[in-house]
This record gives C-alpha cells, structure tokens and sequence, in this order.
C-alpha cells in the first residue's frame, strides 16, 4: 500500500511539471509571436504565352499545368504547416 500511494503522487508530481511545462511554452511561444512581425510570403509565376497547334502539346501543357498546381500546393501546405 505504501508503494502504491508513492508512485501514485511521483506520477502527480510529473503531471503537474508537465503542465506547467506546457503552459510555460505556451506563454513564451505568444510573447514571440507577439514580437515578431508577421513575414508575408508571396509567390509570383513567370507566365511566357506559346502558340501550339498540335493536341499532343495541348496534353502535355495539361499535364504540365496539373504537376504545376501540385507543386503549388505543397509548397503552399508545407509554408503553412511551418509557420
């Protein structure tokens, strides 16, 4: 019974440091994000218009412009997961 009750409080006394722990970081992490300046990013695209007569070129700009969009995503995701 006396094992027990001492591991029972050890335990508390982790819970208690864990979360105050916790809200220390949280604290701190509002404080820098308060001092810092928000960074916006911004993406810009070269666009250079081509003229093609063919369907397969027209297959291929569609999948040129679908691994394009992809791309954008992730770059567009990883950003914002990162931030």
């Amino acid at each position: 019974m006396v094992k027990s009750t001492t591991l029972k409080e050890l335990n508390d006394k982790e819970e208690m440091s864990l979360i105050g722990n916790l809200i220390t970081h949280e604290i701190e992490r509002n404080v820098r994000e308060e001092k810092a300046p928000q960074k916006k990013k911004i993406l810009s695209f070269k666009f250079t218009p081509t003229i093609s007569d063919d369907e397969d070129d027209d297959q291929d700009d569609d999948e040129d412009l679908s691994l394009l969009i992809m791309n954008a995503r992730r770059i567009y995701n990883k950003t914002k997961f990162n931030s």
